[in-house]
């Protein structure tokens, strides 16, 4: 008697498995555009991060760069006020990490960014001058 039972738990473990899983039986593959979702930019992939350029070349304004980065997804703060639109980008940048290609994209016009301790991400400030005195 205790194997049937234990082979019915295992059948409904298995059941439950599949149904729950990307290609089982019960629900919609991933990448599937037939499933309901709250949001319809994430449904037609507008929304995809992979989908959004970066101009990280020589000429490229700052502030083009600045929207396509939170376009894919880093939350970076930043004033119009401050990154101007004769603001472009004077080489391309080395550095990988994201926030040393931001400092190295916004030195050469007394620029940096900062890690915003509040609410994560990045804020793009000026550069601080030190009082000699």
């Amino acid at each position: 008697m205790s194997r049937i039972s234990f082979g019915i738990a295992l059948l409904c473990f298995a059941a439950v498995c599949g149904a729950q899983s990307p290609g089982g039986q019960g629900g919609p593959e991933i990448g599937d555009q037939s499933g309901q979702s709250t949001d319809p930019d994430v449904r037609h992939g507008a929304a995809d991060p992979r989908a959004v350029e970066i101009p990280l070349y020589p000429g490229a304004r700052i502030s083009a760069v600045l929207t396509a980065l939170i376009e894919k997804g880093f939350k970076i703060k930043w004033s119009p006020e401050d990154v101007l639109p004769t603001m472009t980008i004077l080489e391309r940048p080395k550095a990988t990490r994201i926030d040393n290609v931001l400092n190295e994209i916004l030195k050469p016009w007394g620029m940096r960014a900062d890690h915003n301790q509040m609410d994560g991400g990045y804020r793009v400030r000026p550069l601080k001058k030190k009082n000699k005195g």
